[in-house]
C-alpha cells in the first residue's frame, strides 16, 4: 500500500466518524444554509446545465437544489453508475415529482430511471457539476469514496465547472492526491461559494 493510499484510508475513516458525530439538527441546519448559499451564487444562476448527485442520508441534502433548479428551468441531470465502473447522467423531467424518477441503484444510492434521457455536458450551456466527497481542501483536492466514478466522468469534460459540496467542517488542510484524481474548481459550503480555478 502506498503512502497516498494509506493516508486516504485514514482520512476516510476520520471523516466518516466526523459525519456520524454530526447531530441531526445541526446537519439539517447546515443542509438548509448550504442549499441557500449555492442557489444564491452567481455560478448557479449562470449555469444552464446542473449535474448534481442525489444525496445519501449522511451526505448534504441536495433535494432542495434539484427541485429549485428544475423550477428555474435549468437542465438538471443526476448520475447513474454503469457496470463498466463509469457513470452517466440522466435528465430529470420538471413536470414530474423527482422521487418517481428515481429508483435504488448502486451502493443503495437513488439513481435515475434508465429510460430518462442521457445528458452530456455542453460547454455552451455553462455546465456545473456539484461533486460529493468525504473531504476537500482549498487546492481543489477531493477525497471520494474510493470507486473513482466521478474522477473518470470529470476527466472527460475539462470545461465542466467542478464544485465540491460539503459543510466547511469537511475542509481539511490537504487531501492526499493520486495522478488519476481530478482537482475541483471550487467548493460550496454554508458560506459563500469559493472558486479557485476557472
Amino acid at each position: 500500500m502506498t503512502d497516498q493510499i494509506a493516508a486516504k484510508k485514514q482520512l476516510r475513516q476520520n471523516m466518516r466518524q466526523k459525519r456520524r458525530n454530526l447531530p441531526p439538527l445541526e446537519k439539517q441546519t447546515l443542509d438548509q444554509q448550504m442549499a441557500q448559499q449555492f442557489l444564491s451564487s452567481t455560478l448557479y444562476k449562470t449555469c444552464g446545465q446542473l449535474f448534481c448527485f442525489v444525496s445519501l442520508s449522511q451526505e448534504p441534502n441536495t433535494m432542495a437544489i434539484l427541485r429549485q433548479a428544475l423550477a428555474d428551468g435549468k437542465c438538471v441531470a443526476v448520475p447513474r453508475c454503469l457496470p463498466d465502473k463509469t457513470m452517466q447522467f440522466h435528465r430529470l423531467y420538471p413536470d414530474k415529482d423527482i422521487t418517481v424518477q428515481l429508483s435504488p441503484g448502486t451502493y443503495g444510492v437513488f439513481e435515475p430511471l434508465e429510460d430518462l434521457p442521457v445528458v452530456t455536458p455542453d460547454e455552451a450551456a455553462h455546465p456545473l457539476c456539484l461533486v460529493p466527497g468525504l473531504a476537500f481542501d482549498r487546492m481543489g483536492g477531493r477525497l471520494g469514496y474510493g470507486a473513482g466514478y466521478y474522477d473518470r466522468f470529470l476527466e472527460k469534460y475539462p470545461f465542466l465547472l467542478k464544485i465540491g459540496y460539503a459543510a466547511s467542517i469537511f475542509i481539511t488542510d490537504e487531501v492526499p492526491m493520486e495522478p488519476t484524481d481530478q482537482r475541483l474548481d471550487g467548493i460550496a459550503t454554508e458560506y459563500p461559494l469559493e472558486v479557485w480555478n476557472g
